[in-house]
């Protein structure tokens, strides 16, 4: 197994770092504060900015043909640019008390899938949605926990639901947008801890963040065989972005959330971001086509 070591990119206290994102049209790496409230941008001249989004912002996407991310917000989405913030919403999908978005990406064919969790996450009470442009969610898997990474390679599609410690594969029609499951493509061990934000190279492999496992770790989704981890020194991985101008980069953010008093003495870094160079080339991420 081949190991990396993350170094140090923005020390912070977050309670739930979240949603690495490069966002090439302003060579800026961008993440977020879920339970902060809060979106950091910092560009590679190494100038750090932070926006309040007004409340939880979950996920970033980039978008086609214009100057804003895509943010995921409690209940919906909205974009958002550094001079305008967050905008309003564009799409609602669950209008709960308890429940908020989570993780979302968008697919080939640029749609938004982006997930749901009730807080405190509960089984089952999660939902899968699909946005294409400006039309209403559909909902694409009912009944997920603790709805995560996800990532598309030709006709797949990989998912993590948390809660089940494993990467699903779907099949993927990138004309109709339609999915269906076709196994399981990774287990992970209790060991190792739970997976959580997902990436994926230009061989298709699969880099995911382990909340509780120390690190971010890649999986081959064909034999299920672990092939190596970039070790961080914080328990709580929770998202990971490749990106850099030659995409050979690696954001990595961290949480403090459920941590003990004596987790965070031992791991003080918890919370902050992380940056590590791979020998190796992410795949370029999709971007919102609205």
């Amino acid at each position: 197994m081949k190991e990396y070591n993350a170094s140090l990119f923005v020390k912070l206290t977050s309670e739930l770092g979240e949603g690495a994102c490069w966002w090439p049209e302003r060579s800026s790496w961008c993440w977020v504060d879920i339970m902060g409230h809060t979106i950091y941008m910092q560009d590679t001249d190494g100038r750090l900015r932070s926006f309040d989004a007004g409340g939880y912002v979950t996920t970033l996407v980039r978008v086609t043909g214009r100057d804003e991310l895509l943010v995921g917000l409690k209940d919906g989405v909205a974009f958002f640019s550094p001079e305008q913030g967050v905008g309003k919403r564009i799409a609602v999908l669950e209008e709960k008390d308890r429940v908020r978005c989570n993780d979302g990406k968008c697919d080939p064919a640029g749609r938004l899938w982006i997930g749901t969790m009730q807080m405190p996450a509960e089984e089952g009470t999660g939902n899968l949605y699909c946005i294409t442009g400006s039309g209403a969610p559909v909902l694409k898997l009912p009944g997920v926990t603790i709805s995560n990474g996800l990532v598309w390679k030709d006709d797949k599609m990989y998912y993590n639901d948390t809660y089940t410690r494993s990467v699903q594969e779907f099949s993927y029609d990138a004309a109709g947008g339609t999915i269906a499951f076709t196994r399981i493509a990774v287990h992970i061990p209790a060991e190792l801890g739970w997976p959580d934000g997902m990436a994926i190279d230009s061989h298709g492999m699969l880099w995911i963040a382990h909340w509780g496992g120390y690190g971010v770790y890649c999986w081959n989704p064909e034999t299920g065989e672990l092939l190596g981890k970039v070790e961080v020194p914080a328990p709580h991985v929770s998202s990971c972005a490749f990106g850099g101008p030659e995409l050979d980069e690696m954001l990595i953010t961290t949480a403090r959330e459920h941590l003990t008093e004596e987790q965070i003495a031992e791991y003080p870094l918890s919370g902050s971001v992380f940056h590590v160079r791979l020998p190796i080339k992410g795949l370029p991420a999709n971007y919102f086509k609205y």
